[in-house]
């Protein structure tokens, strides 16, 4: 057993890997809507981290900043 396999992600990996996750699901063509109900995202991402991920300049970028405001709206609910 590696120290890997012991010491857990941190957040700011497990914020990464759910942002890569992220774009590579829209770039398929996916609503971030649906993206962010995935239970992959939903088990790595505590209601702070949403944000993280969602102010995150490539997911910005991917998904432009108007997808972004109402994907915070529909979280806060």
């Amino acid at each position: 057993m590696s120290e890997q396999d012991i010491i857990p992600p941190s957040p700011q990996h497990r914020d990464e890997e759910v942002v890569q996750h992220v774009l590579r699901e829209v770039g398929t063509g996916r609503p971030l809507q649906d993206v962010m109900e995935d239970s992959y995202v939903v088990e790595r991402l505590d209601e702070g981290s949403h944000d993280r991920v969602l102010d995150h300049p490539e997911v910005t970028e991917a998904v432009g900043a108007d997808i972004i405001s109402e994907m915070r709206r529909l979280l806060d609910n």
